[in-house]
């Protein structure tokens, strides 16, 4: 619940940035969206990955 609520502040923020990058320029706007996709993509991966560690550690568990 907590990523989904910092994924939420980053994609108001990340939409903040895109409207600023409007009146500034194109070059910009590219840029600003090639980060926010990164960064979009690395959250996602941190998810996933704090997801498989944990099911991994429930089925170690049910070995012992």
């Amino acid at each position: 619940m907590k990523q989904l609520l910092i994924l939420f502040f980053f994609i108001i923020s990340f939409g903040i940035e895109v409207a600023h990058a409007i009146t500034i320029g194109v070059p910009e706007l590219i840029i600003l969206l090639i980060v926010g996709f990164i960064a979009i993509a690395g959250v996602t991966g941190f998810v996933l990955l704090c997801l498989h560690l944990i099911k991994k550690t429930k089925t170690t568990k049910n070995e012992k």
